[in-house]
């Protein structure tokens, strides 16, 4: 896979079609009418990832509260994913986001965003927000070693909800 560099701000974000850790299938066009969190990371049950998603699931309310949907991408097989998701249950509640498998073809989606790392076969830790046009409103990008700025993350969601 050749690498590409992530959509610019204001341009249609590239269409996709996987399934969630729960099996159901998604596509780019079903996030459309309401902002949207494409959140790339490396490993499932890797320390930082780990900790990013459960801080993620903590903000459940605030997801809903926004009308938000989130997407928590990487290129782990749909089964492991199943078995991260329980992992990452808080207090036995459900998810407030899916877990999406970009196994095969093997970082596709990460690719068509410009966040796949050929020599190490993950996404990069990478944040693409969409306004409800599907549009790229806002990119966020850390080391792989590095957790995301969730305050800034949903700041930016609560603002593309305003808009709406």
């Amino acid at each position: 896979m050749t690498a590409s560099s992530p959509p610019d701000l204001g341009e249609r974000a590239p269409s996709f079609a996987t399934r969630t850790h729960h099996g159901e299938s998604i596509t780019l066009e079903k996030l459309g009418g309401a902002p949207a969190l494409l959140m790339f990371y490396p490993f499932a049950f890797s320390a930082v990832c780990g900790s990013e998603l459960r801080s993620l699931a903590s903000r459940g309310a605030q997801i809903r509260d926004i009308g938000a949907t989130v997407l928590a991408i990487s290129c782990d097989p749909l089964h492991s994913l199943r078995a991260y998701a329980e992992s990452l249950r808080i207090g036995g509640d459900e998810l407030p986001f899916s877990l999406v498998s970009d196994f095969w073809p093997h970082g596709h989606i990460a690719g068509s965003y410009g966040v796949f790392d050929s020599e190490r076969g993950t996404a990069n830790r990478t944040s693409v927000l969409l306004d409800t046009q599907l549009r790229v409103a806002h990119l966020q990008s850390v080391p792989n070693a590095q957790a995301r700025d969730l305050d800034e993350t949903f700041s930016v969601l609560a603002g593309l909800s305003q808009r709406s």
